[in-house]
């Protein structure tokens, strides 16, 4: 019996030890496929955008000014720019860590304890916006000449605590230290099933903000409701028509009309709806890195199986000796 305790136990630490090395392969796969899945984002967010307004609605795109055209590109680029920085946070989302998501950050709370003064210079704020800038203080700048000495001094001993707070989150954040926290089972489980809820919302959140772009430059009919389309993209859609683009929806919207005996009015509206297995098979390196994130899956499902295995041969184990050593014949 001891040895088959023993056993069991040599078989656990392999598991862990195998579950140690495919944590590390998840978080360098997931950040590989995260840049090539921005960069596709980004790319199918402009065509899709593209095609809009200049196969959907070629009319309205050149009522717009010269102006008004750079305008709306503009947005539309700087919005393709936001879900690299998105999907990057993912990898930093730690299940058990998650219900403390909503405390105030370091920065924030750092221009709170500045806002409290009344000397304090926009200098100093602007400073803070950006958590990874180095941020050094020069104290003719920070307290105003209002402030006492104690008070100069309560506040720079908030603001270097603030400081510090920062320093630790970067520490945190950084891959070894998450790597470390996902070698536990159920812990990477979840890490990595939070990662793929989320990136179908933020494709719908992205899509979202283009077309209301497109819809606030009269691209999109003005007289179809924002929560309409909204509504539009969460729907789940099947493939791709013939002949169709992807990444588009293409909605019949029939709306009565208020006059007696008039038909009611159908409206035809295209708008951006961007889906992940579309942009994978746009895009051959999301393809690719998507593969390899399936293959982890397969071998983390193979462990998971051997590890639940072994720890019910454990639990037998243990409570057959629990058994003999409390058992006693009268």
């Amino acid at each position: 019996m001891v040895g088959a305790a023993r056993q069991v136990e040599e078989k656990l630490k392999e598991i862990e030890v195998a579950i140690a090395e495919i944590t590390k392969e998840f978080y360098d796969t997931y950040e590989g496929y995260f840049k090539v899945l921005g960069e596709g984002i980004r790319q199918q967010l402009i065509f899709a955008s593209y095609h809009i307004c200049t196969q959907g609605y070629p009319e309205a795109f050149l009522n717009l000014s010269f102006s008004q055209r750079q305008k709306m590109q503009s947005e539309l680029r700087e919005i393709a720019k936001l879900p690299v920085r998105e999907l990057e946070e993912l990898l930093e989302q730690i299940p058990e860590e998650q219900q403390n998501s909503d405390e105030t950050s370091a920065p924030e709370l750092i221009m709170s304890l500045l806002s409290e003064g009344d000397g304090e210079e926009e200098e100093v704020t602007s400073l803070l916006k950006n958590q990874k800038t180095k941020i050094e203080f020069d104290s003719a700048v920070l307290f105003s000449t209002k402030t006492s000495d104690n008070e100069e001094q309560k506040l720079a001993d908030r603001i270097e605590e603030s400081l510090n707070k920062i320093e630790r989150e970067e520490i945190e954040n950084s891959p070894e230290n998450i790597i470390d926290k996902l070698e536990n089972l159920d812990t990477l489980i979840s890490w990595q099933e939070n990662i793929e809820k989320q990136i179908p919302e933020i494709l719908k959140r992205v899509s979202d903000r283009a077309n209301s772009i497109l819809q606030n430059a009269e691209i999109l009919p003005n007289k179809i409701p924002k929560k309409v389309l909204e509504a539009a993209t969460k729907m789940e859609s099947g493939d791709t028509p013939l002949g169709g683009k992807p990444n588009l929806l293409n909605l019949l919207i029939e709306a009565e009309d208020p006059e007696e005996g008039k038909k009611p009015r159908v409206t035809k509206v295209m708008a951006v709806n961007l889906r992940l297995s579309e942009i994978e098979f746009t895009d051959i390196n999301v393809t690719a890195w998507r593969n390899k994130i399936r293959n982890l899956l397969g071998r983390l499902n193979q462990l998971q199986r051997e590890y639940r295995k072994k720890q019910r041969e454990r639990a037998v184990i243990e409570a057959e000796s629990a058994w003999r050593s409390s058992w006693y014949e009268e």
